[in-house]
């Protein structure tokens, strides 16, 4: 579980926490309903996993929050200025705009660029002056340097003047993570993260996840490692065949093969 703010010493209620929230947001492929009517709210300072077998719904929820697949029926609020405004993403630009980064499983990298140029892909700095104003020139020095400093404050070392395909996985993932970072949203969304990344890699992955709530943030993690979800998150929401089951407060005793069991559990007629 993170050490955090959610963990107890806030007395902030979880209404005014909540910086995104679904209501009764659902899917359909054709005659497949693959979400249906979930609403959860997802708080600063605090990890939401959301935890289902494969085909639960749990990353189609995800690509409507992210911008990638539009919502069937339901709506998405973003909190702004203390006020739950209903937004509409047609692209993942739309939910970056809104404060919501997303890394993405199997973390979308370009293996023949280095650290540093994926990390700012698509925000890179201009240098001062007519060489950035007029000649568009970018500001690569900059960009070394604040990559080095996110990726020490995320608690790796390595460095971003490397490609990425020298890196192993669970450095990968970190730059990906520090992608999602370098622009200081207040929500980001974890798909798989440890998916990967070697057993020597997860345990940097994890406690990478656990730094992401300490300043206030929203963490929302996907993944089928009970193990995981259990130690890390402040809250487990449980999704069966596109639906929500359940919003379990892992701060209390969380029993690993009870969230297992309603993970499997067969819909009662």
């Amino acid at each position: 579980m993170s050490d955090t703010i959610s963990a107890g010493n806030d007395t902030t209620s979880p209404k005014d926490r909540t910086v995104l929230r679904t209501q009764d947001l659902s899917k359909s492929f054709g005659a497949i309903e693959a979400v249906k009517d979930v609403s959860l709210d997802i708080r600063k300072g605090e990890i939401l996993a959301i935890a289902g077998d494969n085909g639960a719904g749990k990353s189609t929820f995800v690509k409507m929050l992210s911008g990638i697949l539009t919502p069937t029926a339901g709506q998405i609020y973003v909190r702004e200025n203390g006020v739950d405004q209903p937004r509409h993403f047609t692209s993942s630009k739309d939910a970056e705009k809104a404060g919501i980064a997303t890394v993405y499983q199997g973390q979308h990298l370009t293996p023949t660029n280095t650290v540093a140029t994926n990390i700012f892909l698509g925000y890179e700095p201009l240098k001062t002056g007519l060489r950035g104003s007029l000649f568009r020139e970018i500001d690569e020095e900059r960009m070394i340097k604040e990559s080095n400093q996110l990726l020490h404050e995320i608690g790796f070392d390595f460095d971003p003047r490397s490609l990425v395909s020298e890196l192993s996985g669970g450095q990968q993932q970190a730059v990906a993570v520090a992608r999602a970072l370098i622009r200081d949203p207040p929500i980001v969304i974890l798909d798989e993260p440890t998916s990967e990344v070697s057993t020597t890699g997860t345990d940097k992955i994890i406690d990478l996840v656990r730094k992401i709530p300490q300043d206030g943030k929203a963490g929302i993690l996907i993944s089928h490692k009970i193990d995981i979800v259990v130690d890390v998150a402040d809250r487990i929401a449980v999704m069966r065949d596109g639906e929500l089951v359940e919003v379990l407060d892992s701060r209390t005793n969380v029993d690993r093969m009870d969230i297992v069991s309603r993970m499997h559990k067969e819909r009662e007629v």
